[in-house]
């Protein structure tokens, strides 16, 4: 059987896409054995590692969130990005969090579900991919190392990982860990393929990539937007840039890993050390929906995120099925 590695990049509500395609996967009985994750794509992964395979139709997140009712917003907000945002936001970010209260919000209070996660871990290598602002330099957080004893100082130590690894600035406030600043691997790594193509139990990988997106329309609404709505006009603009810095180097990243493997695949060798470290020829399945809205512009449409977990669904059917 294929063991696969999977990247769950990061995309904020588009990361239900990227939830229906785990799910079809564990479904039909695909081996996932090693994942990847930043931003949204940590709350898709910990949802996944969450839930009851044997049991459960769907992860516990997930069958609270796939919502339809526009009222059930806060309860996303609490759910899906386990966040508690502040009613009077500071100067400098508009959303606090509270480290507890997202532990709770996250299930991971819950000693069954802390149980399923520990067992979990045993087959899944899970990655966290965050960015060190204040060395300028990505950093992968090894969950099964941080989580080898499910205590609370362990998990007090993944909860600051998981933070780091979904904290996007100015929305949120940097995490410190050791001193330095931390925010969302998506800032140099929105795909992090590299421990992936380090990890020889891996077969071939499995990607989502977000960046088919229709961003010449948006400008084009945007520039020809009356002058009088300008400041609604700035805050669209703002938080189409955000996305844009987080999403086009996917690009680039996917150059780069298909650079790796035809070198490797012309020197006729499987794998190659480079740096210290041992690169593995893969193939890679790259996944591309097309024109799939931001967090933000999904927040004014109530039915995005079932709709996106349903279109993953039917993806990786077509795809792999």
């Amino acid at each position: 059987m294929t063991r696969y590695g999977f990247v769950a990049s990061g995309g904020g509500y588009r990361s239900f896409y990227t939830e229906g395609v785990l799910v079809w996967l564990k479904r039909h009985g695909q081996s996932v054995v090693h994942i990847a994750s930043t931003s949204s794509g940590n709350n898709i992964v910990i949802d996944y590692l969450l839930w009851d395979w044997q049991q459960e139709e769907l992860p516990p997140v997930l069958t609270r969130t796939v919502r339809l009712n526009v009222t059930d917003i806060f309860h996303i907000f609490s759910n899906f990005l386990g966040l508690r945002p502040q009613l009077l936001p500071t100067g400098t970010h508009l959303f606090s969090v509270d480290k507890d209260s997202c532990r709770k919000s996250l299930l991971l209070d819950d000693s069954h579900r802390r149980q399923l996660l520990a067992e979990h871990l045993a087959e899944v290598r899970w990655d966290i991919r965050a960015t060190n602002l204040t060395r300028r330099a990505a950093r992968s957080f090894n969950v099964n190392e941080i989580l080898r004893s499910m205590d609370e100082a362990s998990l007090d130590r993944f909860m600051d990982a998981f933070l780091a690894g979904i904290t996007t600035i100015p929305y949120f406030k940097a995490i410190t860990i050791d001193g330095d600043y931390y925010i969302e691997g998506g800032y140099l790594d929105n795909t992090p393929l590299r421990t992936l193509f380090e990890d020889d139990q891996v077969d071939e990988i499995i990607a989502v990539d977000f960046t088919d997106y229709d961003y010449h329309r948006d400008l084009d609404q945007l520039y020809r937007s009356k002058s009088f709505i300008l400041p609604f006009n700035s805050i669209d603009t703002h938080l189409l840039v955000s996305d844009l810095q987080l999403t086009l180097p996917n690009a680039h990243i996917f150059t780069q890993a298909a650079l790796v493997n035809e070198m490797l695949a012309v020197l006729g060798q499987a794998s190659a050390e480079i740096g210290g470290k041992r690169y593995y020829r893969k193939p890679l399945h790259i996944l591309r929906p097309k024109d799939l809205a931001s967090m933000t512009i999904s927040l004014k449409d109530s039915s995005a995120q079932k709709r996106y977990f349903e279109l993953g669904l039917q993806e990786a059917e077509a795809r792999f099925g």
